[in-house]
Parts: structure tokens; C-alpha cells; sequence
């Protein structure tokens, strides 16, 4: 399942994905999400997230070729929680998907927020 996080920063879209989640639901809530002004979008991995880390990374990939104003896309998640081949698949995305953990959860936040603001930097994860 995927939910809209509500405080995020503006022109940000931050989805909270817990359970099982499919591309198609990674590609719908974003349309549903992501308004012409959106630039960021950060995905924060619930600790219960039973999802395939590929069929999110494909539903991200799918949604920064339809939505060309997301230049920045963010993951949330415990190192624990990704392997190695599973990191491999977050590459495949026309957009690069950088990978934030929980503790710097607003640090990714900032980060996306940070493109409509025209900054460059790269904060440390």
C-alpha cells in the first residue's frame, strides 16, 4: 500500500509504502500525487513493507518517463532491508534514485525539495 505523506516539503511528493506493493500502485498513486509543479518525490520504506524492492524500482522508472518534472527521487529505507541486487534495480530509472536512511528522513525531503529550488548540492546519506 502506498499513502501520501502530508507534510512534506512543497513541490514534493512523499509516499509512505508499507505491505505489498506492485509497479501499477507506485505508478497510480503518483499520478494521482503529482501535480505540475511536483520536482521531488521521495518513497519512505515502512519497516512492514513486504513489496518486491524491483517492481517499486520499475513503477519509479515508469513514472519519471511519464512526468518529466521529476528530477530528484528519493528512498527511505534501512540498509537492512535492500540487498545487493535489489540496490542494482533502483539504478535502471531514467532518473537517479538516491537512497536516504530513516534516521535522514527529512535530509531526503530537502534534497528533493531542493530541485524546484534550483540547488545543486548533494547532501551526505
Amino acid at each position: 500500500m502506498l499513502e501520501r505523506v502530508q507534510d512534506g516539503p512543497a513541490q514534493t511528493v512523499a509516499l509512505r509504502a508499507s505491505g505489498a506493493v506492485e509497479a501499477q500502485d507506485v505508478e497510480a498513486a503518483i499520478n494521482a500525487a503529482v501535480g505540475e509543479a511536483a520536482t521531488g518525490l521521495v518513497v519512505i520504506i515502512a519497516p512492514d513493507f513486504g513489496g518486491d524492492f524491483a517492481e517499486l524500482a520499475r513503477g519509479l522508472a515508469t513514472s519519471a518517463l511519464a512526468h518529466k518534472s521529476l528530477v530528484k527521487l528519493a528512498v527511505v529505507v534501512d540498509p537492512e532491508q535492500m540487498d545487493g541486487a535489489t540496490l542494482n534495480s533502483f539504478k535502471a530509472s531514467p532518473v537517479g534514485i538516491r537512497q536516504f536512511a530513516h534516521a535522514d528522513e527529512n535530509a531526503a525531503l530537502e534534497w528533493a525539495a531542493a530541485a524546484r529550488r534550483g540547488e545543486q548540492r548533494w547532501l551526505s546519506a
